[in-house]
């Protein structure tokens, strides 16, 4: 079945329950339940969901009246013949509720919606998911503009003109707001801008050289009227949220949008590596620099994930340069805390170790644990089952770990469990760990509610 905006629960995922309890203006949406999913495709194989020959009517009848408001949809058949036209119009995305790192697919027509399920669906299978997901499907807004608010002690925007591609790829240096007493702006000389081609459904690139996109109340405005991070579109004077996130604000400087945290220091070219464009963690060391991108490019959210510091669009970036040395990075919104999740180096836990503390590191060990004082190296255990092993044992554990996963670490903290971390990246830890202690309070106060 599916469940339309202004009736979501946390059961239908965490991206459309925010959304439905946005405070600003939402295009309309409907979610493709978890249970609907497996009707659909009763298959967790990514290539099978891929072949698979499926049925998915009810989806294409919420496709037709997502163009609609939810006033107009629910009114007499008469009325929604009027506007029977605008449907047939209508672009919509495709994503993941759930959190997740799959594809998700922009601008999909009804006759690219079956391909487009498929492919979301199993890009979420492929990145190990384990349920089967609940699908967001939302009306596209054609927008003048496409950015996000990023919620810290200053907040932070980063804006490109036209659709989101460009900010999502990296392609390009989105233009960015620093808001606190004063608006601070920084506006490239250059962008690139992408619209749709309505006669392809394909899209037009082209660069410009883009103007301030809102006014300075404009600005402030939107930064009053939200307490949380938001992916935006902006059309005709009004804001539009198409997503609520957690996110921390790393840098306060405009030059550049620190993008993952961590300290970064060296000579660029040399300890650090350098990018035209942001890169996937897998393609670089320690830490990288790019003369392009954003907080809410696709390759950020890898860098946090990785646990590896990253900053991009910082276009005076030049191979010999230092870097370091005099900047100030990696201060967050939250500078001088420290996580309440007790964190010690893996080294000293490994040179102060009791022998009377069991030692897991295989599945079975860890499901014949009984009870009482352990650690848990999950270093040797499968990325995509840690968490399984973690909700299964009980007692005084610690776990060892090299990667700051956030699913992960939020139920090391929900468990009240210790971490053993490498020295080199306590400071990511600890960051990580605090923007993930507000999340599980919250999710308690909200369960009271």
């Amino acid at each position: 079945m599916v469940i339309w905006k202004g009736k979501i629960d946390r059961e239908h995922g965490e991206k459309a329950y925010n959304l439905d309890h946005a405070n600003l203006e939402v295009p309309n949406f409907f979610v493709i339940t978890s249970e609907e999913v497996k009707e659909i495709f009763s298959s967790r194989d990514p290539q099978e969901v891929l072949n698979k020959s499926v049925e998915i009517g009810e989806v294409e009848e919420a496709y037709d009246d997502v163009g609609m408001s939810s006033e107009v949809r629910n009114a007499s058949s008469r009325a929604r013949n009027l506007v029977g036209g605008q449907r047939n119009n209508t672009r919509v995305s495709i994503r993941v509720s759930d959190d997740s790192n799959a594809d998700f697919e922009l601008d999909v027509g009804k006759g690219e919606l079956e391909d487009s399920l498929k492919r979301v669906v199993a890009s979420y299978f492929e990145q190990g998911g384990e349920n089967y997901p609940n699908i967001l499907i939302q009306k596209m807004i054609e927008p003048d503009y496409t950015g996000a608010l990023i919620k810290g002690e200053k907040d932070y925007i980063e804006v490109v003109e036209g659709l989101g591609l460009s900010l999502e790829e990296g392609s390009t240096v989105p233009t960015m707001f620093s808001v606190g007493e004063e608006v601070e702006a920084r506006i490239p000389d250059e962008q690139l801008k992408v619209t749709r081609n309505p006669m392809t459904s394909g899209y037009r690139e082209r660069k410009i050289e883009p103007e301030r996109p809102f006014d300075r109340s404009e600005i402030i405005k939107l930064s009053e009227k939200t307490d949380e991070s938001i992916k935006f579109v902006y059309k005709r004077g009004s804001f539009f949220v198409v997503d609520r996130f957690e996110a921390e604000r790393y840098s306060q400087d405009l030059k550049y949008v620190q993008v993952s945290p961590g300290k970064i220091k060296g000579i660029i070219g040399r300890e650090i590596d350098l990018k035209d464009e942001p890169a996937p963690p897998e393609e670089y060391g320690e830490s990288v620099i790019a003369k392009k991108g954003g907080y809410t490019s696709n390759n950020a959210k890898k860098a946090r994930n990785a646990g590896k510091p990253a900053i991009f669009s910082y276009s005076e970036a030049q191979e010999g340069m230092k870097f370091g040395e005099t900047e100030s990075v990696a201060e967050t919104g939250s500078a001088g805390k420290k996580a309440a999740t007790q964190i010690s180096t893996i080294s000293e836990l490994e040179s102060g170790f009791n022998p009377e503390k069991a030692y897991l590191r295989n599945y079975s060990e860890v499901f014949s644990f009984d009870s009482g004082e352990a650690i848990l190296d999950a270093r040797y255990l499968d990325e995509n089952s840690i968490v399984s092993a973690l909700k299964y044992i009980s007692g005084d554990i610690t776990v060892l770990t090299e990667r700051p996963d956030r699913e992960m670490l939020y139920t090391v903290v929900e468990n009240g469990f210790s971490l053993g971390v490498p020295a080199q990246k306590i400071d990511i830890f600890e960051e990580e760990l605090e923007v993930i202690e507000r999340k599980f309070i919250l999710n308690k106060l909200r369960e009271l509610e």
